[in-house]
């Protein structure tokens, strides 16, 4: 499937950015905060995460050379591309260090470098630059609004993975075998302070990742069949997330789930109430049941009954988004051979048409020959039927 990312990035930078405050003390923290991170964005979460960190010291010939692993549990701020990071000094003597968590052989295992008596890291400005520490560090003035822009530190990212290359000016132990570089940088930003009383140096850190478009989930690489899709829903804002950076691709998908992707997709309408013993007035799904119900894409069971933890099969997929295509007045050509599908006669009369609708428009994957009208629907199934649909069905009216 093609990348959404064009124009996906020109849609995003007409989005108002949010400023959400996130505050993850690390490493002595001082008695009352000397200065304050914010973040301004269109999308960002702090998810807790375990990183796991190979710790990489210069030698005395002057390379890069492994000196231990760890592991740190952080909270990873994740934020889309067109984030600015906000730092609001409250006291003197504070100044503000970055440094590149890079994963050059893609083993998941990020490198960070220490330079010993050379520093490595950066130093950044009063006007929000960042430079290599040449001996003299820069302090930020007390009680003093300080910006530091997504884009710099992507571009810093992505020439921290260059020098980390072999031939690169911080080249890194050449049996360290090189993969594709990483898509998504990750940057730990350190806010300093020397306390004026003690002497004691104290520390904020915070991790920060930063992606293009939207916040992709942890549980959905670019390598799997569904990541467009996902990130297409994502970003349109008819799925979100199962909580803690994840996505849950392979969750199986309810009636309530359905009815309530439905429901967003089309501008969450609002609808006569519907009347089903199983579905409260207070449940999550009740607008999105009723407007279903009352457009007559999914209807009860009977009894009174609309059985919202149910789970969906393929078929039972196809014939809702057959009816949600009629009702939108998109495409309802149907010209798929069905003859070819060694599994017809397991698909139900009632979904013959839907089914044989859903193939032709690659609403459902028929790439293997078969139509699994009976198998449970994933979320990543949902999520490309959607894009699918999108990029087939939505801005034909026939």
């Amino acid at each position: 499937m093609r990348r959404l990312r064009r124009w996906m990035a020109a849609l995003l930078a007409a989005a108002a950015a949010v400023s959400i405050s996130v505050s993850s003390g690390l490493a002595l923290p001082a008695a009352s905060p000397f200065a304050e991170f914010h973040i301004g964005a269109s999308d960002s979460d702090a998810p807790q995460r375990t990183l796991s960190i190979a710790r990489y010291r210069r030698g005395t010939d002057g390379r890069f050379q492994l000196s231990g692993t760890e592991e740190q549990i952080c909270r990873l701020n994740r934020v889309t591309g067109d984030a600015n990071f906000f730092i609001q000094t409250k006291e003197e003597n504070v100044w503000v260090t970055v440094d590149y968590l890079t994963d050059i052989n893609g083993d998941g295992i990020y490198e960070l470098l220490d330079g010993g008596s050379s520093p490595v890291w950066e130093v950044m400005d009063d006007q929000g630059g960042l430079a290599v520490s040449q001996g003299q560090t820069p302090t930020l003035a007390a009680d003093q609004m300080y910006i530091l822009s997504s884009e710099l530190l992507v571009q810093h990212s992505q020439q921290a993975v260059q020098n980390r290359l072999a031939g690169g000016i911080h080249t890194l132990d050449k049996t360290l075998e090189v993969s594709a570089q990483p898509d998504f940088p990750l940057c730990m930003v350190t806010l300093h302070q020397a306390g004026s009383v003690d002497g004691q140096e104290y520390e904020e850190i915070f991790y920060l990742q930063i992606y293009e478009d939207v916040l992709i989930p942890f549980d959905v690489s670019s390598e799997d069949p569904y990541y467009d899709a996902v990130v297409f829903c994502l970003f349109r804002g008819y799925f979100t997330g199962t909580g803690g950076g994840r996505f849950s691709p392979d969750a199986p998908l309810t009636r309530a789930q359905l009815a309530q992707v439905l429901w967003t997709v089309s501008g969450s309408p609002e609808a006569e109430p519907a009347i089903f013993s199983d579905v409260p007035e207070d449940a999550w799904h009740y607008p999105a049941i009723s407007w279903c119900q009352q457009t007559k894409l999914i209807s009860g069971l009977g009894g009174n009954i609309f059985a919202p933890n149910s789970l969906l099969t393929r078929e039972q997929m196809a014939a809702v988004l057959y009816r949600y295509a009629r009702h939108t007045g998109s495409s309802l050509r149907a010209t798929a051979d069905m003859s070819r599908f060694s599994d017809l006669s397991s698909v139900s009369p009632w979904a013959y048409g839907s089914m044989q609708w859903a193939a032709t428009n690659w609403i459902i994957d028929v790439s293997d020959g078969m139509l699994l009208p009976r198998k449970t629907v994933t979320r990543a199934e949902l999520a490309e039927a959607l894009y699918c649909y999108d990029i087939n069905l939505a801005f034909q009216n026939f």
